[in-house]
């Protein structure tokens, strides 16, 4: 009864609209083209250990190889990714379609032993569209 509640008396639109379920397809198939060739190193510090997708965002989780999360002063490391990775996103012209359906990118970092480090992300909507 409790679940006929919950579920009978909710009026808001669970359902995606075209476009979006559109953008989950194509995530989702992008994902998978990636997944089926991780874990590879993207250099000799960081390993792609998988991609995952959730409504309009793409998440890459990465591993620092080398190094354990203890061994990061985080907020420098967000620094450096931020600078390396994220400043760069919208002059790359791959992903203009990102930028053209407003995909969300996050990256996501792990030590060698699995230990949380930190996570940026970039809204690809904001970038300014030529």
């Amino acid at each position: 009864m409790a679940l006929s509640v919950l579920v009978g008396t909710s009026t808001a639109q669970a359902g995606q609209t075209d476009e979006q379920r559109s953008l989950s397809v194509d995530l989702t198939a992008a994902a998978k083209l990636v997944n089926s060739t991780a874990p590879q190193m993207l250099d000799e510090e960081t390993r792609l250990d998988s991609v995952a997708t959730f409504s309009n965002y793409i998440i890459y989780n990465n591993t620092m190889v080398n190094y354990s999360a203890s061994d990061f002063e985080v907020a420098e490391f967000e620094r450096q990714i931020q600078t390396i990775v994220i400043d760069n996103l919208c002059g790359n012209a791959a992903l203009a379609e990102f930028i053209q359906r407003g995909v969300v990118m996050v990256y996501r970092y792990h030590g060698k032993e699995g230990n949380y480090i930190a996570e940026l992300a970039k809204d690809m909507s904001t970038c300014k569209k030529s």
